[in-house]
């Protein structure tokens, strides 16, 4: 999704105004305390995911067995948390 990589460009400017160590911030930010609960491709299966999303929102028809039950399940909610955030429920 474009707004997450402009959030993510944000932040790290924001991380390299802060300290003339980037690499640090990043490391001791309380986010990656989160992120480290998680395997290390989570973000890029999360990625996979809104890539998808994108595809069936601009038609691309998916079967059914296109996707395991958790893909369909991890779909819904990104579209979910996707609609309130452009309905302003954020």
């Amino acid at each position: 999704m474009p707004e997450l990589e402009v959030e993510y460009q944000k932040f790290l400017k924001r991380v390299h105004d802060e300290t003339d160590n980037p690499q640090w911030n990043i490391d001791n930010h309380p986010a990656h305390q989160v992120l480290g609960r998680y395997q290390k491709g989570f973000g890029k299966w999360v990625a996979h995911l809104e890539n998808i999303l994108l595809l069936k929102q601009g038609g691309y028809r998916l079967e059914n067995n296109d996707l395991s039950l958790t893909e369909w399940k991890a779909l819904a909610l990104l579209e979910k948390i996707q609609t309130s955030r452009y309905e302003g429920n954020e």
